[in-house]
């Protein structure tokens, strides 16, 4: 995947970047839209995840959570990076048509993990969350560089000259062609912070907005999602802390 990474950044005039990218590169996993009928157990965006028989949809102050999708994670290339090699990861966010749930508050986003695919079915979304299409999705293995950074502590250790910024981000989004990923880095166009809740937190799941699948994060822009990494390595996914913009 470096390989790609080193022919970008050519590609893109960053030539006299191309150790330090390589160096600060982190493993991600593009997010394909694919196009076969969805089946119990797939990979998929929308709809109605498939979940175990004693499974409550989750609420938050009575309104419920909206199915984002699920990851059959032997879909995944070899290397999970940490993530399980077997089972269902399932991702669900607060739906609140009133505009007051905000994104960095905790329990916006909740992941499930259904250890196996067998027994599962598939529970239909509660009335006010069942709209959006649904699409199937498939994976391949890529590489994430950093964003430009935010502060000015970051600022004076990074070597990328200013005058190469829009360079850089045209790049990272020809990196995230796709406009959704697992891992890497979080993406987005409006912050003007470091959304990572801290050091011990990597990026877990980064999403587009998507008019089909009616995603509308921050007036159209990006959902990032995070986990702790000893949670990751434990397999915890109890606490996601996210951020949009």
């Amino acid at each position: 995947m470096l390989q790609r990474l080193s022919r970008l950044v050519v590609d893109y005039g960053l030539s006299e970047y191309c150790d330090f990218l390589q160096k600060v590169a982190r493993p991600s996993i593009e997010i394909i839209t694919a196009g076969p009928p969805v089946s119990r157990g797939c990979s998929k965006f929308g709809g109605s995840p498939d979940v175990t028989n004693d499974f409550e949809w989750p609420h938050h102050d009575r309104t419920p959570y909206r199915f984002i999708g699920q990851v059959n994670l032997e879909h995944l290339p070899k290397d999970t990076y940490g993530l399980p090699s077997k089972g269902l990861l399932s991702f669900f966010y607060i739906h609140d048509e009133k505009g007051e749930a905000f994104e960095r508050n905790p329990g916006y986003v909740r992941v499930f993990h259904f250890k196996t695919i067998g027994g599962l079915r598939t529970l239909a979304p509660p009335e006010p969350v069942r709209f959006g299409s649904t699409c199937t999705i498939s994976f391949h293995a890529s590489t994430d560089v950093p964003p430009w950074p935010w502060d000015d502590s970051q600022v004076k250790l990074w070597p990328i000259d200013e005058s190469k910024q829009d360079a850089y981000w045209e790049m990272r989004c020809q990196i995230h062609a796709s406009g959704r990923y697992l891992l890497g880095y979080p993406l987005n166009t409006s912050l003007a912070y470091d959304p990572t809740p801290g050091p011990e937190w990597r990026s877990l799941l980064t999403l587009n907005s998507d008019d089909n699948l009616e995603w509308f994060w921050h007036d159209g822009d990006w959902l990032v999602t995070f986990i702790d990494n000893r949670r990751l390595l434990e397999n915890d996914y109890s606490e996601i802390r996210a951020d949009a913009g």
